[in-house]
């Protein structure tokens, strides 16, 4: 009786008692059309939307982290991973930030894809990632804001990078950067830039990570997206594609069951968001054919499901699109009318 009392004891204690450990777990799949609604301009509901992915995240118990780590379906990994330095209240702050700054994005973007004129306003960068042994992070910390190189503003989308070139890699630049962000008080850094591994005629200053600060955005056509309580950016892509779809005649899928994951950039490049691996047991478990990844998730995304999904990598709109067009959509059709402006 002692024996069966201390291990109850230790399994409810277990059940209990947090620790600094995140749980990724599968998610859920969403077609992404059934959250989309169009104001002042045809729209044509498709009959299969693209789907996007999410991923259940949530601090672990002892006991949770230790069947997450027996779980091949589960990753357990610390919370600074997904929450750097933030509370969990700021963490799902910041990622309602992100996914209502992503909406915006995808809405630009597919506009653009189809011929319509964006204009987008931002007023300077944010750095979101700074690796050890660069020159930023020397004098940068995570979340400043740079709102100008050399006394110019940046407030044009992705313009810190073009603004580091003047004399090239070893030049002394000045950054004015707006700490803490939100705030009105500015800094100066000096900072001196490196060559680019890849391209030693490039000066960078080597973040990893810089996301634009969006002011405003002036679109011709009233899209709004209902993300729900999902929030952080990694349905970027997906809304992007189901904007599209939602706005040309026919199914941009066809046939075809489409789930999407990556974030979108102004830019129209596709990034990735972590958790490939458990939106992709979502993806398999729901039946879909197709999976679009990011690249740099392909590989873990293969790991996980085998030959069980066809799963696509693409860097760009475009060739998520290109991707698409292999089916029996009107994903062609739509590359076309991109083409001719």
């Amino acid at each position: 009786m002692v024996a069966l009392v201390l291990l109850v004891s230790t399994v409810v204690g277990a059940a209990l008692v947090p620790t600094p450990y995140v749980a990724l777990r599968p998610g859920q799949v969403w077609p992404t059309s059934e959250h989309i609604e169009v104001h002042g301009a045809p729209s044509f509901p498709p009959t299969e939307s693209v789907a996007f992915t999410t991923v259940k995240t949530g601090t672990a118990t002892l006991l949770e982290a230790l069947v997450g780590w027996l779980d091949p379906d589960t990753d357990v990994v610390p919370e600074d991973v997904v929450r750097g330095d933030r509370s969990e209240e700021e963490n799902r702050r910041y990622n309602a930030a992100l996914m209502d700054e992503s909406k915006q994005v995808a809405t630009a973007v597919a506009l653009e894809v189809l011929g319509e004129d964006v204009d987008v306003t931002t007023d300077g960068a944010i750095v979101r990632v700074i690796p050890e042994g660069t020159p930023a992070a020397e004098v940068l910390e995570r979340d400043d804001v740079v709102v100008a190189v050399d006394g110019d503003a940046v407030d044009e989308p992705g313009e810190l990078g073009d603004l580091l070139q003047p004399g090239g890699p070893g030049t002394e630049h000045v950054l004015t950067v707006e700490r803490p962000p939100g705030s009105d008080q500015r800094v100066e850094v000096p900072i001196t830039t490196i060559a680019a591994p890849d391209e030693p005629e490039r000066a960078i200053i080597g973040v990893a990570g810089v996301q634009d600060r969006f002011v405003a955005f002036d679109l011709p056509i009233d899209v709004e997206i209902d993300s729900g309580d999902v929030r952080g950016p990694s349905a970027g892509l997906a809304f992007t594609l189901a904007v599209i779809d939602e706005l040309t005649p026919g199914d941009l899928t066809g046939s075809t069951r489409v789930a999407v994951t990556g974030t979108m950039s102004i830019d129209g490049t596709v990034g990735p968001v972590g958790g490939g691996a458990q939106k992709a047991v979502a993806v398999r478990d729901d039946g879909y054919d197709v999976f679009l990844v990011p690249p740099a998730e392909k590989e873990e995304v293969e790991e996980t499901v085998g030959d069980s999904l066809d799963v696509i990598a693409v860097s760009t709109i475009d060739e998520a699109l290109e991707a698409l067009a292999a089916y029996d959509g009107n994903a062609s059709e739509v590359m076309a009318r991109a083409a001719t402006g």
